[in-house]
């Protein structure tokens, strides 16, 4: 059975007319989670911690307006395409995604592997572009893919920088996202953030995904506020501990150019 969304159940939301609004978005966040595979309206009920009625419900009104999707071949919602028509009027993100391209593709031409931006998501992490070819076998990184800030590089970079009590928050969440993982799986994220804090940038060799090496960068905003992060991703044995510092050098020199580019449009 599905992990039940934290924080976010009926009980919790407002006895007001908000409250379908609140569970419509819940519902919004769920099945973006899940762009190629999609949800089972029974999976996203108990996801979400609503029953059946309710999140048909929603869901009907979602498809009638297109924000959510119902594949014709197993019946599974999935994003509907005004989504990506409301996210192209915010262009501040659709900016930083555009700028993303040419910056990704210098990295894998330069080191191989592949690269990664992310967006920060309040608690998650939000992967907007990529290149090069995935050394992953697990799960992969794909393009809107949202993963709590703590069990990625990518993340990581960005818990890093925050304050220790919106770092502490943000953990306390994540760990109940996560709570299927056990305990071997927590204590290595745990290892990898007490790593990334002491050399001050995010660094995951092996902890998320076995001969896995990954670096990643924060990306500030014109306000100097944590907006995102560039990743670079190799497989182990082609990353020997005296490059690490080259690779983050130059993730962090391509994170200066969207820093920049991000300043001059503010």
């Amino acid at each position: 059975m599905p992990t039940k969304v934290p924080d976010v159940s009926a009980g919790d939301l407002p006895r007001t007319g908000t409250q379908a609004i609140s569970r419509a978005v819940m519902v919004l966040k769920e099945v973006s989670t899940r762009g190629k595979f999609g949800w089972r309206m029974s999976d996203l009920a108990d996801r979400c911690g609503l029953d059946r009625a309710t999140t048909h419900r929603i869901l009907s009104c979602l498809v009638r307006e297109r924000m959510i999707t119902q594949r014709d071949e197993d019946r599974h919602y999935l994003p509907g395409p005004l989504l990506y028509e409301m996210g192209l009027a915010v262009p501040r993100y659709v900016g930083f995604q555009n700028a993303c391209a040419p910056v990704l593709r210098r990295l894998v031409k330069r080191f191989g592997g592949f690269s990664l931006a992310h967006v920060r998501s309040d608690t998650e992490s939000i992967c907007v572009a990529r290149a090069g070819a995935s050394v992953y076998v697990g799960n992969p990184m794909d393009v809107g893919s949202r993963w709590p800030l703590c069990a990625s590089a990518g993340g990581v970079a960005m818990l890093i920088e925050l304050p220790p009590e919106e770092r502490q928050r943000i953990w306390e969440q994540n760990l109940t996202q996560l709570r299927g993982r056990g305990r071997g799986a927590i204590g290595a994220l745990k290892a990898m953030i007490r790593q990334s804090e002491t050399l001050g940038f995010a660094f995951n060799r092996g902890q998320t995904a076995t001969g896995v090496v990954a670096v990643a960068c924060p990306v500030f905003d014109g306000r100097n506020c944590v907006f995102g992060s560039l990743v670079l991703v190799g497989l182990d044995q082609n990353v020997s501990e005296s490059s690490v510092l080259e690779l983050v050098k130059a993730v962090r020199r391509e994170a200066e150019v969207l820093m920049n580019g991000m300043a001059q449009a503010s």
